[in-house]
């Protein structure tokens, strides 16, 4: 059973969008966003809310969700759901702020608290929902703070459905994106082991021409709720911040990866390994890191892997690195000029 992708946007060219979704898992067509005014001040900001396919949400075991809007002030979102399982009960789940937001209230429960967060149903993991009983409805809704309501904004979400990922296949021919490297082991030692997303972050920005200032990306990707640096949504509104789009993706196979490189498109991928599960890598193991994928050479993926003291552009086994990404998290941010 194939993942399910939806995308929803306001101001931003379609065809454009198209483009930066790999054909197999590409939406027929792209919603609106259309926004409403909050409805009492105690809500702030604007709202936006759906319901989710129920073909969506047939094996589902995750929902991440994700808002791009290229805006450099200070702004924020919040994403709350509510579903009812299949054995008939009703489910409430929040996950964490990201940017600046304000605590508000919504629907009778409170947006920014923990409420859901234990729930055996659906569990809210700071960026990830998780589905842990199958569920005939869910309806999704999502505040926004700090943006007007026309400013261009694109609105993905990824449901990952249980099913097993097909053995990669090799390319008729290699592909190689010049991503700048950049190492997070040079950085600041208290920060060196921590900022392997934002540092990712930054080569896609400046293989689109936005560079920046590691350490201002490494600031504006620090998910404040947390103090983390890696979790995803909060990496891409810092992307957003600098005039780049993205989206988050559990990629359903390789091929749907070699299309986006094929079209020039490097992806952060999301990859988790023990020792001896992926040949030569840059650190013996690791429970969550985050590199560039910028290319492919027979049986070989192209690497920006930013736990490299020096060798940062490298390549790994094509069959190992799929098992410790998409067999894992499968999870890949795609950043795109708007």
């Amino acid at each position: 059973m194939s993942n399910a992708f939806l995308l929803f946007a306001q101001g931003l060219d379609e065809a454009a969008l198209q483009r930066a979704v790999p054909p197999s898992i590409r939406p027929k067509q792209i919603e609106p966003l259309a926004w409403t005014s909050a409805s009492s001040v105690e809500s702030r900001g604007d709202e936006f809310s759906f319901d989710l396919p129920l073909v969506a949400l047939e094996g589902a075991i995750e929902i991440l969700p994700c808002l791009s809007v290229v805006h450099d002030g200070a702004w924020g979102y919040q994403f709350a759901i509510e579903c009812e399982t299949k054995a008939g009960h009703s489910i409430r789940a929040i996950l964490d702020p990201i940017g600046s937001f304000v605590e508000a209230v919504q629907s009778g429960f409170r947006i920014g608290a923990a409420a859901g967060a234990a729930n055996e149903a659906v569990a809210a993991e700071i960026d990830l929902l998780r589905i842990r009983t199958p569920l005939q409805a869910a309806t999704l809704h999502l505040r926004v703070q700090g943006v007007a309501p026309t400013t261009p904004a694109l609105l993905s979400v990824s449901v990952r459905r249980k099913g097993i990922v097909p053995a990669p296949t090799l390319a008729s021919r290699d592909t190689a994106l010049a991503v700048p490297s950049q190492s997070q082991m040079v950085l600041r030692p208290e920060l060196a082991s921590h900022v392997c997303s934002p540092t990712s972050v930054a080569m896609l920005l400046a293989y689109y021409g936005h560079s920046a200032d590691i350490y201002d990306v490494i600031a504006e990707a620090r998910h404040q709720p947390s103090g983390l640096y890696g979790v995803w949504p909060a990496n891409i509104h810092a992307a957003a911040r600098r005039g780049v789009l993205g989206y988050l993706l559990h990629f359903p196979s390789w091929e749907a990866a070699r299309a986006l490189l094929d079209a020039g498109f490097p992806i952060v991928a999301s990859v988790r390994y023990e020792a001896g599960e992926l040949s030569q890598a840059a650190i013996e193991r690791t429970s969550g890191h985050l590199l560039v994928v910028r290319g492919c050479a027979g049986d070989t993926v192209l690497v920006n892997d930013p736990a490299a003291n020096d060798e940062v552009a490298r390549a790994y086994d094509l069959a190992e690195f799929c098992k410790v990404w998409l067999e894992r998290s499968a999870v890949g941010y795609v950043l795109f000029p708007p």
